[in-house]
């Protein structure tokens, strides 16, 4: 099961890395068309807007380059984990009493 959410977990971090990276590319893409198209029109502040959009993404993409942010519930769930390995039996303990209380609360009810 921990296997599972690991698993779930980076696939999902992997696919927001992606798609986030794609949005970057697509961004710098037309940034570049509408600066080359604009170089025809106002030479003189199109290049002021050049080096100033070009510095700007070279920043961006020293940022992206960087290490992911973490999401909290991964880090919720790495916190987790690596306590349970510490102290297995305080896991087993709580994970019991949690199953105690939840089976007197659907007893109840029934």
């Amino acid at each position: 099961m921990t296997q599972m959410i690991k698993d779930m977990s980076e696939s999902l971090s992997d696919d927001l890395y992606e798609k986030t990276r794609a949005q970057l590319n697509t961004f710098i893409d037309e940034t570049n068309a509408l600066l080359a198209a604009g170089d025809v029109l106002h030479e003189d502040r199109t290049a002021l807007a050049r080096e100033r959009l070009t510095e700007f993404l070279k920043r961006a993409e020293a940022a992206s380059a960087a290490p992911a942010v973490v999401p909290p519930v991964t880090r919720a769930m790495a916190s987790a984990r690596s306590y349970v390995r510490a102290n297995p039996w305080v896991a087993v303990g709580a994970a019991a009493g949690i199953g105690v209380l939840l089976s007197l609360l659907f007893n109840r009810r029934s």
